[in-house]
């Protein structure tokens, strides 16, 4: 909103918001006069996490009417596979109206016209619903969330992924002996270094306390644990200071693969949890693969 002396003037932006799927809580403004909906490369909104969605599955225009001064956003379903709907019924072409929620494969976006209040709002949900505040990675829901989407893909395309869970060795001795802000420092710093060591297109979320966890898409145990060996490499080597004191961290990680060790989330946590209780009971600070 604008204030003009005292004539308040709201300003509106339509905006398509993911209110269910793996990538919830995402958002995309309609600015220009047509924007194409799929999982192609390059797409104006892409939605690459939903394997349901085609790679060019609807499109939206936007017509200004001059005479009315009026804005019309036209939704047309460009022959997908799994089809459009909008509000549970099946469309081939629709004009949207503020509240519709609009079906594609597994993603459910919700049409809204919003003021900037609405924006900086949804914005800030987004922001809680998908990252944890203090390491900046994935909520364990979230990941989970996302995981689910992952396995359908690899399920539909026979390709493989891998799960890591980690875990801070001694991290309770860290907070006893530096106190808990000192803890927060180590574990923010962890997910920075776990962000900044793997891929774009991988997963990494926080799983709870001291614990984290990763998805390594289309990889194997096998390359899977060159990549962890390196993480616990550069944990093992970074150097922690806090308030002037220098701490030592390492790091444990365990490894499981799909569908090898499992096909569903729960049972590949188990497996990977497995392999990360072997680490810790021979020695710690090393990488274990599950044994199946």
């Amino acid at each position: 909103m604008r204030k003009r002396g005292r004539v308040i003037v709201r300003i509106v932006h339509a905006t398509l918001i993911i209110i269910e799927g793996a990538e919830i809580g995402k958002q995309f403004f309609l600015r220009r006069s047509l924007y194409t909906i799929g999982r192609a490369p390059g797409i104006d909104i892409s939605i690459k996490s939903d394997p349901m969605i085609s790679r060019h599955h609807a499109q939206i225009e936007v017509i200004f009417d001059k005479q009315t001064k009026t804005t019309k956003y036209l939704l047309t379903d460009l022959n997908s596979a799994n089809h459009t709907y909008v509000n549970g019924k099946q469309v081939s072409q629709h004009s949207l109206s503020d509240g519709d929620k609009i079906h594609i494969g597994n993603t459910t976006l919700k049409f809204a016209l919003q003021d900037d209040i609405d924006v900086r709002f949804h914005k800030e949900v987004q922001h809680r619903i998908r990252y944890d505040s203090l390491t900046s990675l994935l909520t364990k829901e979230s990941f989970y969330i996302a995981m689910e989407s992952e396995l359908n893909r690899c399920s539909i395309n026979s390709l493989p992924l891998s799960l890591l869970m980690m875990d801070i060795d001694f991290f309770k001795k860290v907070n006893d002996t530096y106190g808990h802000q000192t803890g927060s420092f180590v574990l923010s710093e962890i997910g920075r270094l776990i962000l900044d060591n793997l891929r774009d297109l991988d997963l990494s979320g926080r799983y709870g306390g001291e614990e984290f966890i990763a998805l390594l898409v289309e990889t194997n145990k096998q390359h899977a644990f060159f990549v962890a060996e390196r993480l616990r490499e550069v944990i093992g080597n970074h150097l922690f200071v806090y308030d002037d004191k220098p701490i030592n961290v390492t790091i444990s990680i365990g490894i499981a693969q799909y569908p090898e060790d499992g096909c569903t989330i729960e049972e590949l946590v188990a497996k990977a949890d497995k392999a990360l209780y072997q680490c810790k009971h021979t020695g710690r600070n090393k990488v274990c693969l599950s044994s199946q």
